[in-house]
């Protein structure tokens, strides 16, 4: 199993290389929870039977004045956890963020890149400041992972993250893998409009808003999207994802083996879909 959304927010090992992390883990993610051994993160895993997970940082310099994990202490946290798959990210608006992306993947071995742009403020069609990132990404053959729909974090304007602003950087790069995240959530049928209609765009299950991760994901897939629009239309193109911290890996895991999906499908969910998109190396 591939967990596809994960945030290192608890893991001291990495917290104690940098005495600035809590502060911006509180100011910029809104997450006020205490430091875990690393080995904490792991049973999490071992728990909701994860074999590997996505890692993602995410660099908010332009908007916040603070980075909540920067590549290179992914790389490190890859280094001492073979469990970890590592993601860039770089700030779209700041000068040269497209060469770091470029320096970075390929210096640290990094398999993806992540945007929020609704913490990062700036807009996803933006030619000027997005698309040099988005070029430089497609021509690294990684994944994109674009954090759309509802923002936990106070300081999101979740009005950034609109799935249907994607649609011109689909058009104008259709080699490059987009993930949204949390099906989209509340504008769910724009992020599945889009995926139904492009095969470079993907879902990920980690939606959570009200109740219980079995009961939102219940009531999106149920009254929203269909079991049947998902088992013949996006077999290739859901992948599992948690959102840890702030879901417990295991519970995400049972939203998704509940739902009753044939065994086939359950297994590219949780595996295959997400080993596709990242590579050989990460499967």
């Amino acid at each position: 199993m591939i967990d596809f959304h994960t945030y290192p927010a608890q893991i001291a090992e990495l917290i104690d290389t940098d005495p600035d992390l809590p502060q911006a883990i509180a100011d910029v993610f809104g997450l006020y929870i205490g430091a875990q051994p690393l080995a904490t993160y792991v049973g999490h895993l071992d728990e909701a039977g994860i074999d590997q997970a996505v890692v993602l940082p995410l660099d908010c310099t332009t908007a916040h004045h603070a980075t909540v994990f920067n590549n290179q202490q992914i790389a490190w946290l890859m280094e001492r956890c073979e469990r970890v798959i590592g993601f860039a990210s770089v700030d779209p608006s700041s000068p040269g963020a497209a060469e770091r992306l470029v320096k970075d993947v390929g210096e640290y071995g990094l398999h993806g890149l992540a945007l929020d742009p609704a913490l990062q403020r700036f807009d996803l069609a933006d030619r000027d400041v997005a698309y040099p990132v988005y070029q430089a990404a497609s021509e690294l053959a990684i994944p994109v992972m674009v954090r759309c729909g509802i923002n936990w974090a106070p300081k999101g304007l979740a009005s950034l993250g609109r799935p249907l602003l994607l649609e011109p950087v689909i058009h104008d790069f259709p080699d490059l893998r987009l993930v949204i995240p949390q099906l989209g959530w509340p504008w769910v049928d724009d992020a599945l409009m889009l995926a139904i209609k492009h095969r470079n765009v993907y879902l990920d299950t980690s939606v959570l808003f009200s109740g219980t991760p079995t009961e939102s994901l219940r009531q999106v897939v149920e009254t929203r999207i269909g079991h049947e629009t998902i088992d013949r239309s996006l077999p290739r193109q859901v992948v599992f994802g948690s959102s840890y911290p702030r879901v417990d890996p295991k519970r995400a895991a049972w939203a998704v083996s509940e739902l009753g999906f044939r065994p086939k499908l359950t297994q590219r969910i949780f595996h295959d879909n997400a080993a596709d998109l990242l590579g050989k190396g990460c499967n």
